[in-house]
């Protein structure tokens, strides 16, 4: 039986993608660059609804 993919967890940060599924799987897309990056992201936008995208926290240092 084939997992369902419930959610997509996108880290801009890291270029990654985090899949988790009906069954508990996780897997990781990893990105080597930007392109690539942007590329996998128009897939999610185009295949997926919204609400089964969420994006990470940004990692945001403060310089004082």
């Amino acid at each position: 039986m084939e997992d369902l993919l419930l959610e997509v967890v996108v880290d801009i940060c890291a270029k990654t993608f985090k899949l988790k599924s009906d069954n508990g799987n996780n897997k990781i897309i990893a990105c080597e660059d930007t392109e690539q990056f942007m590329r996998v992201l128009d897939v999610c936008d185009r295949m997926l609804d919204p609400e089964n995208i969420t994006y990470a926290d940004l990692a945001v240092t403060t310089d004082k």
